[in-house]
């Protein structure tokens, strides 16, 4: 019960600093990751992630100790949305699945990056915890937020250098 408190607060407090900006040329969304990566910011991306000949509508995450950005495509399902979160070295997905929010390993068919560089660089005692971050997902911008508090803890520290 306590666990599962702690992660409802911190998840809360991480949504609690995501901002939507209003002026033109300012990120959609912005905060601060509670990472060594630092302030995060999310744009609409001029890329967009193919998935099976599809383009999702892609999202690019910055972080201002961290020079490679990352892509975020959002694939709409029935119930909710799932997120593929890419970056050159780097991927995984989180999903909405029976009214939770979490992380899982990348669908094989939307694979890139090999299966063995994703188990060198992932940190699996994180995985595991990330499984579960939220029960009833919110909305795009409030679950954008979260995947760019969670997403660098899912990298071990000693690989956020290849981010």
């Amino acid at each position: 019960m306590k666990t599962k408190l702690a992660f409802l607060t911190l998840g809360l407090f991480l949504v609690s600093f995501i901002t939507t900006a209003k002026e033109k040329g300012s990120s959609l969304i912005s905060g601060q990751s509670l990472t060594e990566l630092g302030q995060y910011s999310i744009n609409n991306s001029n890329e967009a992630l193919q998935i099976n000949g599809e383009a999702l509508k892609t999202y690019e995450l910055s972080y201002s100790n961290s020079d490679s950005p990352v892509l975020i495509g959002v694939k709409k399902t029935k119930k909710c949305m799932n997120f593929i979160v890419r970056t050159e070295n780097f991927e995984v997905e989180y999903v909405c699945n029976n009214h939770v929010f979490g992380v899982k390993r990348i669908n094989k068919e939307y694979q890139t990056v090999s299966s063995e560089v994703i188990n060198e660089m992932m940190d699996n005692a994180q995985f595991y915890t990330q499984r579960i971050i939220s029960q009833y997902p919110k909305t795009e911008e409030e679950l954008l937020g979260l995947i760019a508090c969670y997403f660098p803890s899912l990298i071990k520290s000693e690989k956020l250098a290849r981010l």
